[in-house]
């Protein structure tokens, strides 16, 4: 009997007379390896104590109890808020969670994908930005459970966890007029992102249902950080022409805008208003206050945690789910 210490994958190789890779592919069940390698596999982690209350299950079970989160952007204070949700509902199943960040990058989303699952995740939660849904399940393939949360319109090939981003929007496009301010002007996402958060068609949508037209040229693309919402806010606020209030895709972006007001010798809300989405815990804390939309981070976390595991425990066969949460709209200073 080989020392209790835990020992490494070259030395359960060695026990069991194949390469580290064959033990690597019969871990993940990626790639074939027959059942009389398995099982000399699963002796020699036994034998040499390699993980083995984890890693022998998974070689039985063919599940590694653990599942991977695509966030755009962790520093955002918005996506460790879903994060905490989705750890908590997975960890009281008894899988862990592995967290990526894609910056809303093609390729970092496209090599983020492809690791998880070489590395045999039961399972992927994502928000995809700059490749489709679409495109996500190609690169995972048809039998990886995958949830993704987005504003892509149209048939999804996953299960979907959304947030009634129009209904939000649309409720904050009212607010403005009703205090007879009609000049309205959004700062979305980077220029032809696929998905992800607030989209520029997401916005005219909700302003069409308030009965309230858009401008193309007050529309502007912005990296969702405070100094993309800086920087945009401050091209809209030096035209001649400028807006009566500026609706933004995140709160990031429009304490942004705050700042770019001020930087100009402007008053918000009095000669602008100002308008988030997400309410994060900054946005009541801000001078002033920011008017934002609430995007239920936590309430998204868990519906994702339980559509996960639920996909998990019922196969690829199972009809895809579809999972909408309400947004609403918290009237504060900026407005």
């Amino acid at each position: 009997m080989a020392s209790r210490t835990r020992s490494s994958i070259q030395s359960v190789a060695a026990a069991a007379g194949v390469s580290p890779t064959t033990v690597s592919h019969a871990l993940s069940g990626k790639r074939a390896v027959s059942e009389e390698t398995r099982k000399r596999i699963l002796e020699a982690i036994e034998d040499q104590n390699y993980r083995p209350n984890m890693v022998a299950k998974s070689l039985r079970s063919r599940r590694t109890q653990s599942v991977a989160l695509l966030l755009v952007d962790i520093a955002n204070p918005y996506y460790p808020a879903l994060a905490r949700a989705i750890h908590d509902g997975l960890e009281a199943e008894g899988y862990v969670s592995f967290i990526g960040n894609t910056d809303g990058d093609a390729e970092t989303e496209r090599k983020l994908l492809e690791e998880m699952v070489a590395r045999g995740v039961d399972g992927i939660v994502m928000q995809p930005v700059a490749l489709s849904a679409a495109e996500v399940r190609e690169i995972v393939g048809p039998a990886t459970p995958l949830v993704i949360t987005t504003t892509e319109d149209g048939d999804i090939p996953a299960d979907t966890v959304l947030t009634d981003d129009v209904r939000g929007l649309t409720e904050a496009v009212r607010h403005l007029r009703d205090k007879d301010v009609h000049e309205l002007a959004f700062i979305g996402g980077l220029e032809g992102a696929s998905a992800g958060p607030l989209r520029v068609d997401t916005f005219r949508a909700a302003a069409s249902a308030a009965g309230a037209d858009v401008r193309d040229d007050w529309v502007e693309h912005a990296p969702f950080t405070r100094d993309g919402g800086t920087e945009a806010a401050a091209r809209l606020l030096a035209r001649p022409d400028r807006p009566r209030a500026i609706l933004c895709a995140n709160d990031l972006i429009a304490i942004g805008a705050i700042e770019a007001a001020r930087r100009a010798g402007l008053r918000v809300p009095d000669d602008v208003a100002i308008v988030g989405f997400d309410d994060i815990d900054t946005a009541s804390l801000v001078t002033p206050a920011l008017t934002t939309v609430v995007n239920p981070a936590s309430a998204v976390g868990e519906a994702c945690a339980a559509t996960i595991l639920w996909r998990v425990e019922s196969g690829p066969d199972a009809p895809y789910r579809r999972t909408t949460l309400p947004t609403r709209l918290v009237t504060r200073q900026s407005t």
